[in-house]
C-alpha cells in the first residue's frame, strides 16, 4: 500500500464454499497511477465501467462491508483492471498468489480511491488480530 494512503479499509469474508479478501484506500490519483501501472499487462490500458450495477446495488461478501459503495456502481472517474499472478511482468504481479481485481475510482478531481479484492474456493490464512 502506498505510504502517501489515507482512509485505510480490509475485511475478509469467509463462508463454506469461498473466501474474499478486500482492500481499500485512497490516495492522490497520480500515486494510484503509480501504484496500478505494475499490475497491467505491457501496452493496456484500464477498462472504463461500461455496464454499471444501479445505485444501491451490494454485495454481501463486498466492500458494502467496509461502509463503502461497490465500485460497480460507478462510471464516472471509473477505472478497472483484473490481474493473475505473473500477468504482468513485474514484481508486484509475480507476488500474487491470487487472481485480483482492481477499481481506481477518481471521485474527486486529483483523488482517488483504489479497491483490491482476490476469492478463493480454497480456505485463504486469517490475519492475525
Amino acid at each position: 500500500m502506498p505510504d502517501a494512503a489515507t482512509d485505510r479499509r480490509a475485511g475478509l469474508h469467509s463462508n463454506a464454499q469461498y473466501d474474499v479478501v478486500l482492500l481499500s484506500f485512497t490516495v492522490p490519483t497520480a500515486e494510484a497511477d503509480r501504484f496500478l501501472r505494475p499490475l497491467r499487462r505491457e501496452g493496456s490500458e484500464m477498462a472504463r465501467n461500461r455496464h454499471p450495477e444501479k445505485p444501491g446495488y451490494t454485495r454481501g461478501d463486498g466492500f458494502t462491508r467496509l461502509g463503502l459503495p461497490e465500485p460497480e456502481t460507478f462510471v464516472e472517474g471509473m477505472r478497472t483492471v483484473s490481474v493473475c499472478p505473473r500477468d504482468a511482468k513485474t514484481p508486484q504481479s509475480e507476488s500474487l498468489r491470487l487472481c485480483a481485481h482492481a477499481h481506481a475510482h477518481e471521485f474527486r478531481a486529483g483523488t482517488t480511491r483504489i479497491y483490491l479484492s482476490a476469492s478463493s474456493d480454497a480456505p485463504l490464512e486469517k490475519p492475525t488480530a
